[in-house]
């Protein structure tokens, strides 16, 4: 398994500029405290903070802010989404609601029964005060409060406790005490009463379990600090040097390794400083790949995969657990190996340093789209164009207007058959065939659909202008601005868009996608060679182009695409440009240059808005893999085609643009085929890894 990563990069709407609002709602101001004026947008980038100072003198809305801040959610921007909250910042958002609303008079419904899952997750020391001053709100206001909870302080605040155990699994169960806190804190076989009175004698500064401390941390440094063979000499001993003890805390600053024994490794004991630069090295066959791949990097994809949920863990095999003892502080592992195969024939630079994913983009927002066969900027065209177009090219025929709902998107779409049903529609076309929205099929989660909401059927004739014109208007609602056109016995409707069409010949595009620049997609490939740009003998409609079948001798070259001149995209992709170039243009060129042309980039306001995030990702990308030495390269070289050594750097500027910290990077002998020029530039790519707070291992 590969964990690969891609940034997050949000697009600012150009036309509101992420404001959300239109230009006259923007108009409207408030004037808050000492006379500022500020519309909705400015109020939503306030801090709670903030915002109680501004609505000081509204009395109504200062009374919900101070929820927000009596939970220590002061500091977050009014206007902040909701996904973007940690799961203890939602939580606390929910208990400021309720909060409001126990302040509200004549709103609270008293009685309420609130139950909270570890609340103090990821909280200060100070913040856990402030919860508990707004849990004894909830309480005044007449609410019961049952916590889920294993922080002492709160558990000490509390005027009941529920203890259960005596242990986990199968000795668990039982009701070990049901009293307050400080009589839990007496109890002679409660763990969370020993813990108790424990902690409530170090508040008050009693030292009395001060030497058991004491010998356990002396323990632990006689493990970590032995060295190898250490464990093999304490087991001949029997003395309890030689062994460490399975709740044994490790050294915050490394990744102890203890008593390895995979392969040929002969019990020994390692540790590997965080965030720095380590070289294992040794003969062949020392078992260096051993230590570094089959214990510290599978080490760390298992634990990965163990933290996915049971729905992902059944689509990949961990690896077996390694010969070792203990591994302790071992973080997030990402493998950068020498590999025979460079990947696929669709696999190209671009795409294996994810520099092809922000190009199609940044096609997609700041392109101009073509008509493939006049070559002529496409526009927007009214509806009035689009009822004249079909008066003329259908006049006669039983035509059936249908607006697309969902296109090639994965799921079940029950809730979609739901909302048709209440607008009064009986059918939708799924994947081309109509289907009743009662009983609604289980459709494949697993499989692309495109749904469309039949409108209306009816023949087009000067005596049904009327009425064609009220159906357009409703499919083009319901489409948002496409609706598609089907004659009686086609199989394939015709597009029609009041947002993109040709001036010249009329014809409509659908809304631009960024699967359409995929040439691993079929919404973007050539259909003639499938996305390879190569000419491909025997291709069907199932081919992927990656078929062994379809593999060229060696030294023998394949013809280049007549149908795409090896851009690999449809005519549609190829015709979608920016600054008068195609995608398969721009990455047809070297690194070097790609980047030269994007650096002399001469944006509008809106444009550098728009693709600000963008330009900053692509150029970072493009700048690592020129600092890797691999500026020479083609944007889409094809993966095969490239030695082991710059398919290694490749993947390693890969991971620099990630811009990932707290990982450790497991690297293979990442000098081979490097001319000794090379060297420098692979030891300072390293080195900025290294600077990211992340942690090397080279082999």
């Amino acid at each position: 398994v590969e964990m690969q990563f891609l940034s997050d990069v949000y697009l600012r709407c150009g036309d509101c500029n992420g404001s959300r609002y239109r230009a006259e709602t923007l108009e409207v101001k408030y004037t808050g405290r000492e006379g500022r004026r500020a519309s909705i947008a400015e109020v939503l980038e306030m801090t709670v903070t903030e915002a109680l100072a501004y609505f000081a003198d509204a009395a109504d809305l200062a009374a919900r802010l101070a929820p927000l801040a009596d939970v220590g959610l002061d500091y977050l921007k009014l206007g902040q989404p909701v996904p973007t909250l940690s799961g203890g910042e939602a939580q606390r958002l929910k208990l400021a609601g309720h909060l409001a609303e126990a302040g509200a008079s004549g709103a609270c419904v008293r009685g309420k029964l609130f139950l909270f899952d570890e609340p103090t997750t990821g909280l200060h020391f100070e913040d856990v005060a402030r919860l508990l001053r707004a849990f004894r709100k909830l309480q005044a206001a007449g609410h019961s409060l049952l916590v889920i909870e294993h922080n002492l302080d709160v558990i000490r605040s509390a005027d009941w406790v529920i203890d259960l155990g005596p242990e986990g699994g199968d000795a668990g169960g039982t009701l070990v005490a049901a009293c307050t806190p400080a009589e839990l804190a007496l109890h002679p076989r409660s763990h969370t009463g020993r813990a108790l009175a424990e902690y409530s004698q170090a508040l008050a500064g009693n030292v009395a379990d001060a030497p058991r401390r004491a010998a356990a941390r002396a323990a632990v440094a006689a493990v970590t600090q032995r060295g190898a063979g250490g464990a093999a000499a304490g087991a001949a001993r029997g003395d309890a040097a030689g062994a460490i003890p399975a709740h044994a805390p490790a050294r915050r600053d490394a990744v102890v390794i203890h008593n390895a024994r995979e392969h040929n490794l002969r019990s020994i004991d390692v540790e590997i400083p965080h965030g720095k630069f380590t070289v294992l090295t040794g003969v062949s066959g020392s078992g260096k790949s051993t230590l570094a791949f089959d214990i510290l990097f599978n080490e760390g994809q298992r634990r990965y995969l163990e933290s996915l949920n049971a729905y992902a863990r059944q689509f990949v095999q961990p690896a077996s657990r390694p010969e070792v003892d203990a591994i302790f502080g071992i973080p997030p592992t990402v493998a950068i190996e020498q590999r025979t195969s460079r990947g696929g024939r669709k696999s190209t630079v671009a795409t294996l340093t994810e520099v092809y994913h922000f190009l199609r983009l940044l096609y997609v927002k700041l392109g101009t789209q073509y008509c493939p066969d006049c070559e002529v900027p496409i526009e927007p065209q009214s509806p009035e164009a689009i009822v004249a177009r079909l008066m003329q090219e259908q006049r006669g025929k039983k035509l059936t207007l249908l607006a697309p709902l969902v296109t090639a998107r994965k799921g079940f779409y029950t809730d979609l058959a739901k909302w048709a049903a209440a607008k009064g529609y009986t059918q939708l076309r799924v994947d081309g065939e109509l289907t009743p929205v009662k009983p609604w099929p289980r459709l494949d989660r697993f499989k692309e659909h495109s749904i469309e909401l039949p409108v209306a059927t009816l023949a087009v004739g000067p005596q049904t202008e009327g009425e064609l014109r009220a159906a357009l208007g409703t499919a083009l609602e319901y489409g948002k601005g496409i609706v598609h056109a089907l004659a009686a016995g086609a199989r394939t409707p015709t597009v029609l868009s009041t947002k993109r069409a040709c001036p010249s010949c009329g014809t409509s595009f659908a809304e631009l996608d960024p699967r359409l620049l995929s040439f691993n997609s079929k919404h973007g490939w050539c259909e003639s060679c499938v996305g390879t740009g190569l000419e491909l003998p025997g291709l069907d409609e199932e081919s992927t182009g990656e078929e062994a079948a379809f593999e060229a001798e060696p030294g023998e070259q394949l013809p280049v695409c007549a149908a795409c001149h090896g851009e690999r995209l449809n005519p549609v992709a190829r015709h979608l440009r920016f600054r008068d170039r195609s995608i398969g243009q721009l990455t047809a060129e070297p690194v070097d240059r790609a980047a030269l042309f994007l650096g002399k980039l001469k944006l509008s306001a809106r444009e550098a808005a728009i693709g600000r995030d963008l330009l900053a990702e692509l150029t970072a990308r493009l700048g690592f893999l020129e600092r890797v030495g691999l500026g020479y390269l083609q944007l889409d070289r094809a993966a095969p085609t490239l030695s082991g050594g710059e398919a290694q750097r490749i993947r390693l500027a890969a991971q620099l643009g990630s811009n990932l910290k707290g990982v450790c990077y497991v690297l293979d002998e990442p000098t081979i085929g490097l001319h000794p020029r090379d060297n420098r530039i692979l030891l300072d790519a390293l080195a900025e890894l290294a600077a990211h707070q992340n942690t090397l291992v080279v082999v």
